[in-house]
Parts: structure tokens; sequence; C-alpha cells
């Protein structure tokens, strides 16, 4: 079973939210489907395109048409991908994936901040895309 739980916290006040996803996979398994651009197309959007180095470019299409486009912040490797991202007619926030090794697999946290008015895909944005990711590490680790 890839999932085995799923912990959400949304501060309005912040204009933060943080998703804990604890992974039937291993850490390796994990950080490439954050950095592989097929992978990521596979869960987070439609269509991404990712240069995974700091100061890379990020650009994500969604399926309902909108566009993000930002920059990698931080490359720790295996442990944490950092970037900005903005639609084109919004404010910018910054979305940290942390990947953390654990007993039966691995937690990846998801922290998104936004400036005020700022383009967040908040707790419901981030739900989904986290179980899609659950079921694409699945389909890896059957392979």
């Amino acid at each position: 079973m890839v999932l085995v739980q799923l912990f959400g916290c949304v501060s309005n006040l912040a204009h933060t939210v943080k998703r804990t996803v604890l992974l039937d996979a291993d850490p390796t398994a994990v950080w490439e489907a954050l950095t592989d651009e097929a992978l990521l197309s596979e869960w987070l959007a439609s269509e991404v395109e990712l240069d995974p180095r700091e100061g890379g470019e990020l650009v994500c299409r969604f399926e309902d048409g909108e566009e993000r486009r930002g920059e990698v912040a931080v490359v720790e490797e295996a442990e944490r991908l950092a970037f900005t991202w903005h639609r084109t007619d919004g404010g910018e926030s910054s979305v940290e994936w942390i990947v953390d090794a654990v007993a039966d697999g691995t937690r990846l946290t998801v922290i998104e901040t936004a400036t005020p008015a700022g383009p967040m895909l908040a707790a419901a944005g981030w739900a989904p895309r986290l179980g899609s990711l659950r079921l694409l590490l699945g389909r890896l680790v059957l392979a």
C-alpha cells in the first residue's frame, strides 16, 4: 500500500499551507518524482519544465490552462527542493519540498507560502496532487 498517512495544516494568517504525506517508496524514488520533468507531468501539472538546480527555470502548465513560472531557489540533493512561482496575472509564492527517510518509506513535506494575494495551490490543490504522486510511486515501485 502506498498511502500511509496524510496530514494537513492551513494557516490563513501566515498565508501558508503545509502538507505531509508518508509514502511507501524509498527517498531516491521520491526525489526522482520531484525532479524529473516526465514524472512531474504525471502528478504536479499536465506539462512541467524544470531545471533542478539553483537558479533553474520552472514552468508548470495545468489542465485548466493556468501557467505558473518560477525559479529554483534551493537544491539539497535528495533532501530538499525549494522554488518560487507565480501566475502571469498574480502574485508570487514559495514552495518547499522536504524529503525525509523514515522506517517504512519516505515522508514528504510540502510548504507553500504566498505573499498577500499570492497564487497558492492551497490545501485543496496540494491534496489531489499528492494523491497522484502516491499512485505514481506505487507504479514505479511495482515496475
